[in-house]
């Protein structure tokens, strides 16, 4: 599940985590997040913290309560350190800062989820 208020930013993701065998669910906020979750739940989030109403750091807490195993990583153009504690601390899988390399989000994807390679069910022949 991809959370980014920057269409752009969600059209990119969604194109590279498909590329690379996820399939995607997306949301521009928060607000929604939850209820999709509980109907559709994910195996990751990647979680945008400066969005329009709650923030990442915000939705935290609930996703944990709610989720407590999903992994999610947090990415953030405005962070810091005492972001990536923040963050950390209210669960966050992992923390990387915009603009990160796409190739670094799979690798810590794939590592969160236990797979050397995320596959969508089809085994390679």
């Amino acid at each position: 599940m991809v959370v980014d208020d920057d269409a752009d930013m969600r059209a990119l993701l969604r194109d590279v985590l498909e590329r690379d065998g996820f399939l995607v669910g997306e949301h521009s906020s928060g607000n929604g997040l939850m209820s999709a979750l509980d109907s559709w739940p994910a195996d990751a989030i990647v979680l945008d913290n400066v969005m329009e109403g709650a923030t990442g750091l915000d939705l935290l807490t609930p996703i944990r309560r709610r989720h407590p195993t999903t992994p999610v990583v947090l990415v953030t153009a405005f962070g810091g350190s005492e972001t990536e504690a923040a963050a950390r601390s209210l669960g966050a899988t992992h923390y990387l800062d915009k603009p990160f390399r796409v190739g670094r989000l799979l690798a810590v994807l794939r590592a969160a989820l236990g797979h050397p390679r995320h596959q969508t069910g089809q085994r390679p022949e």
